[in-house]
């Protein structure tokens, strides 16, 4: 029987409340995520900053992110996800309100930084609080909503940017700040989490908690198939960033001064494809190991990195973007639901920020690298090595997956084919 569009949809039925509050609070944050996108441009055009002190910023600006993400992620596991993300946001929308009413540059620069830094401190309660307010059941779902909601948002998002840019960018940190207070304030007074009983948490989870005090190095240690996991993350992201690197560059050269205008009607389709298909594609994984769908991921990633690098025309791009997002869309909503289930209760705020940490990492890395690449090889040399990067973590990821189906075929007594079907072959 074909899965009809609509009926997709109905991967979302019965889901927590809690989580349909959370898939609003995630839409109206990121249709006002307005600063840090156009960060370049507000140095570069409204700062008069050079080219050289607008990278010497955003470095800092990543640096100072680094650490922060980290501690935030002890600090959810220690105080807790909700009133983290509550604190966090909420002072770092009061530091771009300041934004918008002072004129110095080098204060505005500074708010800047503190709003950042408070931001992607809380960014990895989101993720604990889906794990905590889920059970195995339904996480994959909750999951997907969320990653809906985020698209929803961004399709908006710099249509609103581009309008106000030019000549209103105070009211841009105005209402990036009125927006995060509004999503800060549903959550803050609608979400209730469960009791904190960590002990109860693993064991909805189906997973084993060390307890708070270990480190989140030995957590890792103790738990290979969670560390490898988030190595090959770490793989699948240097080639991800890719797209909005190397294929910029790839259309400035084919197509000049219209190379600007062709990716940006590429940049569009991604968020427009992951709104649309992210259900479809929910529902048809739902019986699926979380790791053998994020080997799909990887093999349609690998697919549309080839067809980048022979891609000619416009059509052929869109066909690559189509696979790429697709990959995009199996990968992240099965990230936090195997993050959850392999994770200790104690460690799941420390652990998703590690997993943010190195996605970070390798966003800085990949054009670094392959920036050096291009400058002796073409795109098509480049984008197929790109490939052959990802094709690794995906051989990585599948065999990871058969680890773990034997493991936990192993640990629940059974070899059935239902399990096999369940946390073996991709789909």
């Amino acid at each position: 029987m074909k899965l009809k569009i609509k009926d997709s949809f109905s991967a979302y039925n019965g889901l927590p409340k809690e989580v349909y509050l959370l898939f609003a609070a995630r839409i109206i944050t990121s249709i006002g995520s307005f600063v840090l996108p156009l960060l370049t441009l507000i140095l570069s055009r409204k700062m008069g900053m050079s080219k050289t002190e607008t990278g010497n910023f955003s470095a800092l600006l990543l640096l100072s992110q680094g650490p922060c993400l980290l501690l935030g992620g002890k600090l959810i596991d220690a105080v807790g996800q909700k009133k983290m993300l509550v604190f966090c946001q909420a002072l770092g929308s009061f530091f771009y309100l300041m934004c918008g009413f002072t004129k110095d540059h080098t204060m505005m620069l500074v708010f800047i930084i503190i709003a950042a830094d408070l931001f992607v401190a809380a960014s990895p309660a989101y993720q604990t609080m889906v794990a905590r307010l889920t059970v195995p059941e339904n996480r994959k779902a909750s999951y997907s909503l969320i990653y809906l909601g985020v698209n929803m948002g961004m399709a908006v998002s710099p249509l609103i940017g581009g309008l106000l840019f030019e000549n209103h960018l105070p009211l841009l940190f105005i209402l990036d700040a009125v927006t995060s207070l509004l999503s800060t304030g549903l959550i803050a007074r609608h979400i209730r989490l469960p009791e904190e009983d960590r002990q109860a948490d693993a064991d909805a989870a189906g997973r084993t908690d060390t307890g708070g005090g270990a480190s989140l190095i030995a957590v890792l240690k103790s738990a290979p198939v969670l560390l490898f996991f988030l190595l090959f993350l770490f793989i699948y992201d240097f080639t991800y960033i890719q797209w909005s690197f190397m294929l910029p560059l790839q259309f400035n050269e084919l197509y000049g001064s219209n190379g600007a205008r062709f990716y940006s009607f590429i940049s569009i389709v991604n968020p427009v494809i992951c709104t649309v298909f992210t259900p479809l594609l929910t529902k048809l994984t739902m019986k699926y190991h979380p790791l053998a769908v994020a080997t799909g991921g990887g093999i349609c990633y690998f697919a549309s990195y080839v067809l980048f690098a022979f891609a000619k025309n416009i059509p052929f791009f869109l066909i690559a973007g189509t696979l790429y997002t697709f990959g995009e869309i199996l990968v992240v909503i099965n990230i936090g639901e195997f993050i959850a289930e392999r994770s200790p209760g104690a460690h799941l705020g420390r652990i998703n920020a590690a997993r943010m940490f190195l996605q970070g990492a390798a966003n800085a890395l990949g054009p670094l690298v392959m920036g050096r690449v291009l400058s002796f090889s073409g795109y098509r040399s480049s984008w197929l090595l790109v490939a052959a990067i990802v094709s690794a973590g995906t051989v990585g990821m599948y065999f990871l997956n058969k680890k773990d189906a034997q493991a936990q075929s192993l640990l629940n007594g059974t070899g059935s084919m239902t399990d096999q079907k369940v946390s073996g072959d991709s789909p």
